[in-house]
């Protein structure tokens, strides 16, 4: 991701957070856990971006997804503690099949289903 960018994420991300409230998604294998989304939007190839909150027992964790709906993948992008650290991770994962029973594959679902897609 361009420094730009991810500076631009950062702030946007870290404004918005605050006293805000968001879709959350249902994970019904982390029930001790609130799932929120904090931003979806389609991406090049026709693929789509997730950035989700989990907050939890052990404070907030932020983690930024790419799914391919139409061949059921999901890569993380980046996860960390903060959104800056999210920003900062950048390991190489690969893209793997979409699991319906994790908590990738429930937050696959929520964004396929609801992303607005421009006509």
């Amino acid at each position: 991701m361009p420094l730009f960018t991810a500076l631009a994420l950062s702030a946007s991300l870290a404004v918005s957070a605050q006293g805000q409230r968001f879709p959350v998604i249902d994970v019904p294998n982390d029930p001790a856990a609130r799932y929120d989304v904090l931003m979806l939007v389609p991406i090049r190839g026709g693929n789509l971006e997730i950035v989700t909150r989990r907050v939890g027992r052990r404070g907030e964790t932020f983690v930024q997804r790419e799914i391919n709906c139409r061949q059921g993948l999901v890569r993380y992008l980046g996860q960390g503690h903060t959104v800056d650290e999210m920003n900062r991770d950048h390991r190489n994962y690969h893209f793997e099949p979409i699991d319906p029973n994790a908590i990738s594959g429930h937050i696959a679902e929520y964004a396929c289903e609801n992303v607005e897609r421009p006509e």
